[in-house]
């Protein structure tokens, strides 16, 4: 083998790896990439939404507390009021 088919051997190795990762790069894996490599803003709307929605939940709760108070300091319905009480 002499040098000049070295050097097309070679040639063709390289242009086979540049194109076999270009065509990588552009399919899903690379689409995937990128949205890993620039995905410093989407996560942080997503820390937002949870932070929102984190936010909701507790004042559920709240109000659930608040409900259930309310309910148990009423009497029981069918419950027969004795004497001064009213319902």
């Amino acid at each position: 083998m002499n040098t000049d088919q070295t050097f097309a051997i070679v040639l063709i190795l390289i242009a086979s790896v540049v194109f076999g990762t270009v065509k990588v790069l552009k399919g899903p894996i690379g689409t995937a990439l990128s949205r890993r490599l620039t995905g410093s803003l989407e996560s942080h709307d997503h820390d937002e939404e949870v932070s929102q929605l984190r936010a909701r939940v507790a004042e559920l709760e709240e109000r659930m507390d608040f409900t259930e108070r309310v309910l148990l300091q009423q009497p029981e319905r069918g419950q027969v009021l004795t004497g001064g009480e009213q319902g």
